[in-house]
């Protein structure tokens, strides 16, 4: 017979798996939970890559000219669960019968496990007060979403949006009405890049003329998962 204590852990592991709402969760709990299932996102889309045949890495990296490391999506969904950015696009342009099944395999199972956290948010024992314009506060309530563009979309540097994905938090209005208005409408045919860099937050001004291309500095985030 299970003790009592065994019957309330086995409880309390049961409540956290299914999502249900834990009284009893503190800030630091709901980080580190966080920050457990995006390093399991980087873990899975390693293993997934990895999966791959050499033809497949080739489809995914535009015949070598970019590096695997360019593939990997884990920190797009931190910037978008973080509201560091309003939304984010998932595509492997070249390969998109790849790309449906890293999202199935890999992307859907991780925004299961961080979407039955957002909930939490609103249990919280707060630790620290939120400071008064802070955009990227977290721990909060959110649902993060990825669709599929249905619609026939184009861009002026991307001839077809059609079966990429977008990501975005349903929770939040910026987020939310972005995707469906720019990306998720089937009725809309082209999206500008004027409106792409305020959904997908281009860090600085979309270059015009060739004297504005000559001032573009690339930027880069480190990941360090282990």
């Amino acid at each position: 017979m299970q003790s009592p204590q065994a019957k309330n852990s086995a409880t309390n592991a049961a409540n956290s798996t299914n999502g249900k709402l834990n009284s009893n969760i503190s800030e630091q709990d709901l980080l580190r939970r966080t920050s457990r299932v995006l390093r399991q996102l980087y873990h899975r889309e390693k293993q997934w890559l990895g999966s791959r045949t050499e033809e497949q890495l080739a489809a995914l990296t535009q015949q070598g000219q970019l590096s695997l490391s360019e593939q990997l999506h884990y920190g797009e969904v931190a910037f978008v669960l973080l509201h560091l950015k309003p939304c984010a696009i998932i595509d492997y342009a070249d390969d998109r019968e790849q790309l449906d099944d890293y999202v199935r395999s890999v992307i859907q199972p991780t925004l299961r496990e961080l979407n039955a956290l957002g909930p939490q948010a609103r249990m919280l024992q707060r630790t620290s007060e939120k400071p008064e314009s802070s955009s990227a506060w977290y721990p909060r309530n959110f649902k993060l979403v990825c669709s599929r563009i249905a619609g026939q979309l184009s861009s002026p540097e991307v001839a077809s949006w059609t079966g990429a994905y977008v990501l975005y938090d349903e929770l939040w209005s910026e987020s939310r009405e972005w995707a469906q208005a720019c990306l998720l409408d089937t009725k809309r045919t082209t999206v500008s890049e004027d409106e792409l860099a305020r959904g997908l937050d281009y860090p600085g001004s979309i270059p015009k003329t060739n004297e504005d291309m000559q001032q573009i500095v690339p930027v880069s985030y480190l990941g360090r998962m282990k």
